[in-house]
């Protein structure tokens, strides 16, 4: 399964989310300048081969990079963020960076942004 799609799954099943919509790849137009809903975006970072033997890889290794688009005037996100943590954490994701929190200068939010690798043994 694409990492993104399995990131998004696991972020659409949280419990007690402020999230209005989990996106992969890119946000829809509608989207871009909306500050009244908190959105998430999951990017595919890179796909690397791993354990390798008889001429072949048996596993990948998957980072994506999951940002979160806060709404103007909406709660501290410490809680839903440190939720978030575990939730991958506890799926078998190690957290890889956390880039910290920055203000978009076109929409005034707060947004955050995480990376998350995903280590994948290939069963076929």
């Amino acid at each position: 399964m694409l990492a993104v799609l399995r990131a998004q799954k696991l972020m659409q099943g949280m419990k007690d989310s402020p999230l209005d919509a989990v996106y992969t790849s890119n946000l829809p137009a509608e989207e871009v300048d909306d500050t009244s809903r908190t959105v998430a975006l999951i990017t595919d970072v890179r796909a690397d081969l791993a354990l390798p033997g008889n001429g072949d890889f048996h596993a990948q290794d998957k980072q994506v990079e999951v940002q979160i688009y806060y709404k103007l005037d909406g709660d501290d996100p410490d809680e839903f963020e440190t939720k978030l943590k575990h939730l991958f954490i506890q799926n078998g994701w190690v957290m890889i960076d956390n880039r910290g929190h920055t203000v978009d200068p076109n929409t005034q939010q707060l947004t955050a942004t995480f990376y998350f690798d995903y280590f994948e043994i290939e069963t076929a």
